[in-house]
């Protein structure tokens, strides 16, 4: 598993989840540190981002949070 990786004043850790038939969706953390509060926010994939592999839905979901994070700011 990928540990936190540093974006844009927040901080990320993908966690994809694994279904069955061996197919994976895409989740991720998003961190961000606002005076003495962490505020913590969960990225789901939809069901059309489902991947075959854990690396693949992993890319996906830092993708979609750096994306999301971008709109954002």
């Amino acid at each position: 598993m990928i540990e936190w990786v540093p974006y844009n004043d927040h901080t990320i850790k993908v966690c994809s989840q694994s279904l069955l038939d061996a197919r994976w969706l895409p989740l991720a953390l998003i961190s961000k540190s606002i005076g003495n509060q962490e505020l913590l926010m969960t990225v789901n994939g939809e069901s059309t981002e489902i991947c075959k592999s854990c690396k693949e839905a992993d890319s996906g979901a830092l993708r979609k949070v750096k994306r999301r994070i971008d709109q954002n700011r």
